[in-house]
């Protein structure tokens, strides 16, 4: 005969959820603890815990439950996502102001709010986890990673965000809606620093200079209509060259080394600006 359940005492509800759910397997099985324990490969005590405890636990230990009740390990991955999630907003006190939906990002602010809350939705994994699923050698280093998830940097180049999107397990089907938030938010950006800089010979610079541009294959036309139509018309003509795009840029050789101490303050400008917040 199974020893009783100590009650539920958590105020996580995705918790409380979570373990009601690992509690219903283990009563399907009709098993106990020490039972379950040989199946899981882990000690009775820690999956009892995982099924009572007031803190989230550790996902090895939830899937080798699932596992040892033959329950579904992607049922249990969602709901320890959402215990995770629960439990990282319960810790900062709720969230004041909730993180906009990939439509809706217009800026670096709203776009680092989302990288954010996308990271904590993924379980908030370890930032060597991130650099491990990202894939590739230097795709996603995990000092980057961890300046992103503190809102001290996004992504500069759309591999770097798709690698950020792989390392937080999110499916490819949604990657579409999330690359077009993030070329929005360039945009935006970009289009303060032509009012700053002047629009007048951008076209060149901005295909070497950029972080949207890995490659010229990667240039949308959303992406060339933050440009004056002349600029895009410039823009299309180096496209079509055969060979390397000239590296010296028209507006860097026509105004020299004040254009680049001006361009540098706007970009610390909008740093400190994510730092703030």
């Amino acid at each position: 005969m199974c020893r009783r359940e100590k009650p539920i005492t958590t105020s996580n509800k995705a918790l409380r959820e979570l373990q009601e759910w690992l509690r219903g397997q283990r009563a399907r099985t009709g098993q106990g603890y020490r039972a379950l324990s040989v199946r899981a490969g882990c000690h009775a005590t820690t999956l009892q815990r995982a099924a009572t405890g007031e803190t989230v636990p550790k996902l090895p230990t939830v899937l080798s439950y699932a596992r040892a009740c033959d329950a579904s390990p992607d049922e249990a991955r969602h709901l320890w996502k959402r215990a995770r999630y629960e439990e990282s907003r319960l810790v900062r006190g709720g969230r004041s102001r909730p993180a906009p939906r990939p439509e809706f990002i217009r800026d670096f602010v709203d776009l680092s709010a989302a990288l954010v809350d996308l990271y904590e939705k993924a379980g908030s994994p370890a930032q060597r986890t991130m650099e491990q699923r990202a894939g590739g050698y230097g795709a996603l280093p995990r000092s980057t990673a961890h300046r992103i998830v503190n809102k001290r940097a996004v992504p500069h180049t759309l591999a770097q965000f798709r690698a950020y999107l792989r390392a937080c397990e999110l499916p490819e089907a949604d990657w579409a809606r999330w690359e077009a938030a993030w070329t929005r938010a360039w945009r935006y950006e970009k289009r303060d620093d032509f009012d700053s800089l002047g629009a007048y010979g951008l076209g060149p610079r901005i295909l070497h200079e950029s972080p949207w541009f890995e490659t010229p294959e990667s240039i949308t036309q959303e992406m060339l209509e933050v440009l004056p139509k002349h600029e895009q018309a410039d823009v299309k003509i180096h496209l079509q060259r055969p060979g390397p795009i000239p590296r010296v840029p028209v507006f860097q050789a026509k105004h020299g080394d004040s254009a680049r101490r001006l361009q540098q303050h706007v970009r610390r400008k909008r740093q400190r600006q994510l730092e703030r917040e």
